[in-house]
């Protein structure tokens, strides 16, 4: 690559083409053939013909023969492939409109018409059909047995565009109304192909809007998605998609190719590269990238994006990074006739193009509005993975949060306690004179562990400044957490871990329901378990304070994904104006006694799982908490 950004191939050789011959033979449906085998019978059945083919235009300008149908004497037809060696007509049977060698194949010739206009054509000679697969000789002995005096080739169109040929082959010169017959039965054709295009674009499409949602975590591999079934399910040449970032440079993120791997590898090798990357990036910004496919399709007319925008040349989609001289070898080789930019949006703000190239003619209006279609669910694509990331980031942030708070609650307790006993020994020691000596003595025994302590102490605000690495996540067991967040909950009572129904000493009766043989999550237990002693605890000092109900029923069960937690009271319960808030820090129903800290902590905690916890309460009947916990967590 020089300095202007551009690099350097090699002298031109068309020879070189000539190691690389891409030929494929396009898959169709059963349905599809039955109807293109109708098609043929008809031709032969009520024109009496000789014969009749069906020829499908494929997206890499190959027409092979789908169909055909034949009404001569079997043994002439066996002394026909005696001669020739083979059967010149059926599914191995291929024109191609790209091979200079073909060009007076009649099938070419009325694809691409004399003025470029698809056009019926009419010959005497039934050379012209299987030129130059078949020599002259070979096909005028065959003309000359089998009576035929003149052959046609009746292109047939799906809306503005080509998609294959019929042939027939007659005894007698075709008039106007045989040719208007020939016609119609094309059409039939047209309409059978047009059937399973639309199949197979909505069976793409399908694939693409599964494949966003079980891959929506991945941004590349979203976009690596429609790359593909751009490439692979609606036989494109090529795709590749490039995102819009924020120095409005637009890198390629993913690509695909429907190329020979040697030709590929041949045109990066010529490239210094390995693969298509973002080191082939357009610059909105830059002067240089002004007539670059992707920029022009960007910035559209009048600053507003163009719905797409075509071009005949290879080049215009990667100036200035590639020179024209290999630009035109890479189309050559590759037989792409048409590059097409497709931007798509998110609330009206473009986000990237989607790029696809054909070795069709060009695309048409009915390619045009599918690719945009693709290109959006891209688009999609995009938003799902950057809100999904985002959440996670959230997720992430909120884990944090949660550990760090935690840290900073646990260690606030142990000071608290740490201070108090210092307190009690510094007033002993102020009375120490006043002492016996065995209280004395006391003193000094417990001098070395009020050290301790204050060492202790000190550990603690060294690592405030960094809390969260404190409670280490572990296998951990849902329900030894709920065990343990009731007995904390409940202290003056020894409660039986294993006991379905305990009443407290408070006169709370306690039903727990667990789920036997729950699989461990990924957390930290003493988060766990006062995530769910928060919970526990609020119920339980509602149904005191209030006096109203007297039962607390704590469950955990499996779902599909998650485990489910759920922890209900028959108390108070709350009103729906303070329901939408206890969740908001600082809230507390505790007048002048709680800080409105505990659920929203437990909301963050759980969050930063993965998880929710919401409650649904009705006043004077009680509160449930639900608590949803991923198995991945």
């Amino acid at each position: 690559m020089n300095s202007s950004g551009e690099i350097q191939i090699f002298q031109q050789d068309d020879t070189v083409t000539d190691q690389f011959q891409i030929l494929t033979v396009y898959d169709i449906t059963p349905e599809l053939q039955t109807l293109l085998q109708h098609v043929a019978d008809d031709v032969v059945k009520r024109l009496g013909c000789v014969g009749a083919m069906v020829a499908t235009l494929e997206s890499d300008n190959s027409m092979p023969v789908r169909a055909y149908t034949i009404d001569i004497a079997p043994t002439l037809f066996h002394q026909l492939e005696k001669r020739l060696g083979a059967t010149p007509i059926g599914p191995k049977s291929v024109s191609y409109l790209d091979d200079p060698k073909f060009q007076d194949n009649l099938s070419v010739k009325a694809v691409n018409g004399s003025n470029g206009t698809p056009e019926i054509v009419v010959s005497d000679r039934l050379h012209d059909l299987f030129v130059p697969v078949v020599n002259k000789p070979l096909s005028d002995i065959a003309q000359k047995l089998s009576g035929i005096k003149q052959v046609i080739a009746v292109p047939f169109f799906l809306e503005d565009e080509v998609v294959g040929n019929l042939f027939a082959a007659a005894r007698k010169k075709f008039s106007p109304q045989d040719i208007d017959f020939l016609t119609a039965f094309g059409r039939q054709a047209a309409v059978a192909i047009k059937s399973q295009r639309h199949l197979t674009e909505t069976q793409a499409l399908e694939r693409v809007i599964l494949a966003l949602q079980t891959n929506i975590t991945d941004e590349t591999q979203v976009l690596q998605t429609i790359v593909d079934a751009v490439v692979k399910r609606l036989n494109y040449i090529g795709a590749m998609v490039a995102t819009l970032e924020s120095d409005n440079s637009l890198p390629v993120r993913a690509y695909s190719v429907n190329i020979a791997e040697n030709l590929l590898d041949f045109l990066l090798g010529k490239l210094g590269v390995d693969k298509i990357g973002s080191h082939f990036a357009a610059h909105l910004d830059d002067d240089r990238f002004k007539k670059n496919l992707c920029v022009q399709a960007i910035k559209g007319i009048d600053g507003h994006p163009a719905k797409s925008v075509v071009s005949n040349s290879l080049h215009d989609l990667f100036t200035p990074v590639i020179n024209r001289p290999l630009s035109a070898i890479a189309q050559k080789m590759t037989g792409i006739k048409q590059v097409i930019a497709v931007p798509f949006s998110l609330n009206d703000q473009v986000v990237g193009n989607l790029f696809v190239a054909t070795r069709r003619q060009r695309f048409s209006e009915r390619e045009r509005d599918l690719l945009a279609t693709f290109g959006q669910q891209a688009a999609v694509g995009i938003r799902n993975a950057r809100l999904y990331r985002h959440a996670e980031e959230q997720r992430q942030i909120a884990q944090v949060f949660a550990k760090m708070a935690f840290s900073a609650a646990t260690n606030v307790h142990a000071l608290r306690n740490h201070i108090g006993g210092f307190r009690t020994y510094l007033s002993m020691v102020k009375m120490f004179p006043m002492l016996s000596e065995e209280h004395r003595n006391d003193i000094l025994e417990s001098t070395s562990s009020i050290m301790n302590n204050l060492n202790e102490s000190a550990e603690i605000l060294d690592s405030l400044h960094e809390p969260w690495r404190k409670h280490q996540d572990e296998p951990t067991d849902v329900n030894s957490c709920l065990h343990n967040a009731v007995r904390k909950s409940f202290t003056k009572d020894a409660l039986d871990r294993k006991a379905k129904k305990v009443t407290t000493q408070d006169g709370i009766t306690i039903y727990k329901s667990l789920a036997d043989d729950l699989p461990l999550i990924q957390t930290s237990p003493d988060m766990l378990t006062e995530a769910f002693r928060i919970v526990i605890k609020n119920a339980g000092e509602a149904l005191t304070e209030h006096k109203v109900g007297d039962s607390l029923w704590v469950e955990s069960r499996l779902n599909v994904d998650t485990i489910r937690v759920v922890i209900r009271d028959n108390g108070i319960g709350i009103s729906p104006k303070n329901l939408a808030k206890i969740f908001e820090m600082g809230w507390s129903s505790k007048k002048g006694k709680g800080m409105g800290f505990g659920l929203f902590w437990t909301q963050d905690y759980v969050a930063g799982l993965g998880g929710k916890i919401r409650a649904e309460s009705r006043e004077k009947k009680g509160t449930t908490f639900f608590i949803d916990l991923p198995l991945d967590a």
